[in-house]
C-alpha cells in the first residue's frame, strides 16, 4: 500500500510536475555537492597556532603552517594544529634546610615550541 502511494507521488513528479523541476532539483543537487566540497578542502589555522599537512599517500609534510585559511586536498590529508604560544608551568617542591625546617620552593618556567 505504502509503496504505490510512493510510486504515485514519484510518478506525479516526473510526469505532471511544472516544467524545469527535474533540471531545477539536479542545478540545487549539483550547487549544493560543490559548496560542501570547498567547505571541506578549506580549513583556517588561528592566531598562535601552527598547523602541518598529513598526507595519506606520503605520511607528515615538512612544510609548517602559518596562521591564516589554507586548502587541502579533502579525504587525502588532514591538518595537524599546534598551539605554539607561550606556556608558564609553575613546579612546587617541598624540600629541607640545614635547621631540620620544611621549605616550599616554586620555580615558574616558561616554555614555547619552535615554529
Amino acid at each position: 500500500m505504502a509503496q504505490s502511494k510512493f510510486n504515485d507521488m514519484a510518478g506525479k513528479f516526473a510526469k505532471g510536475g511544472p516544467p524545469g523541476l527535474g533540471i531545477g532539483l539536479k542545478v540545487m543537487a549539483v550547487i549544493g555537492a560543490a559548496g560542501y566540497g570547498i567547505s571541506q578542502s578549506l580549513f583556517t589555522v588561528e592566531g598562535g597556532h601552527r598547523a602541518i599537512m598529513f598526507n595519506r599517500i606520503g605520511g607528515i609534510q615538512q612544510h609548517v603552517m602559518a596562521e591564516g585559511l589554507h586548502f587541502r586536498v579533502p579525504w587525502f590529508q588532514y591538518p595537524i594544529i599546534y598551539d605554539i604560544r607561550s606556556r608558564p608551568r609553575k613546579i612546587s617542591s617541598p624540600t629541607g634546610s640545614k635547621d631540620l625546617q620544611m621549605v616550599n620552593i616554586s620555580l615558574r618556567v616558561l616554555s614555547r615550541p619552535d615554529s
